[in-house]
């Protein structure tokens, strides 16, 4: 999937995203997340006693938003998410710096019931 020069800008930033899960029969439930942008692949971290978690797992089709307030764009990727075995202590260090720097997390155990939600896009847009 290509992507711009003003989609990777966006997504550089520590800006928070909204995730839409799918419930059958109802609107989607929405959830603001710390994201991770790699280039292809979206990871966050939810935990498996979430109902975000649960409405993953009935169906793994997610919708994403990152709005940036300071230049009015926005991009938007959907597809088919899937889960990560292994990364969350990583990841987890890695969105504590984005979000924030400077701050010691400290010696945070691993939670076991905590997991890694991966997502490349089938489609990404932005607009302004």
């Amino acid at each position: 999937m290509q992507t711009t020069p003003e989609i990777e800008a966006t997504l550089a930033k520590p800006l928070h995203a909204v995730v839409g899960f799918n419930r059958p029969g109802r609107p989607p439930q929405l959830s603001i997340v710390w994201f991770e942008w790699d280039g292809t692949t979206f990871r966050l971290s939810t935990l498996r006693t979430r109902l975000k978690y649960r409405l993953f797992s009935e169906d793994p089709q997610l919708s994403l938003i990152v709005n940036d307030p300071e230049s009015l764009t926005y991009v938007v990727a959907t597809g088919v998410a899937h889960e990560e075995e292994d990364g969350h202590a990583e990841l987890s260090a890695r969105l504590f710096a984005r979000y924030l720097p400077g701050q010691d997390p400290g010696d945070r155990p691993v939670d076991p019931d905590r997991v890694v939600l991966a997502l490349t896009p089938e489609r990404i847009t932005s607009g302004a």
